[in-house]
């Protein structure tokens, strides 16, 4: 798709990556996998544990329960986040809706990454916190 600075760009209008240094987006594109998945292509089924975070570089994923859409996802978002330190199976499958190119990283890696650049596991605790906390008061 394209070279490390132009990923390094969508990488910073991320929110989980919003405050990390250009030196950190670098590092974390040359630990990343770039995948291109066809319109329809599962990336993530319900059978298999996942270890990766996604991040969408261009394209739009479905986050789907059966038949049921239960996320869109964009460019510039991501998915994955709770299971990447954490390996599990969840109930959803994340289908391509259309040719769809991402970064994905393992947790060990990502791990590595943070330990290497601190802001880059300061955003992304600050992002599963937000998350968890809209969960919460969907629960109020």
């Amino acid at each position: 798709m394209a070279i490390t600075f132009e990923k390094v760009l969508v990488l910073k209008n991320i929110s989980i990556f919003e405050d990390a240094s250009e030196m950190a987006l670098a590092d974390l594109v040359s630990a990343c996998e770039e995948k291109t998945y066809k319109a329809g292509e599962v990336i993530v089924d319900n059978k298999t544990s996942n270890r990766y975070l996604y991040i969408i570089l261009s394209g739009s994923v479905r986050v789907m329960d059966g038949e049921t859409v239960v996320h869109e996802l964009s460019a510039r978002q991501f998915f994955g986040e709770t299971t990447v330190f954490s390996p599990a199976i969840l109930p959803f499958e994340s289908i391509a809706h259309e040719k769809t190119t991402v970064l994905r990283i393992g947790g060990n890696q990502l791990y590595q990454m943070m330990s290497l650049h601190p802001t880059l596991g300061k955003g992304f605790i600050g992002e599963l916190s937000r998350r968890l906390r809209q969960e919460q008061m969907k629960n109020i």
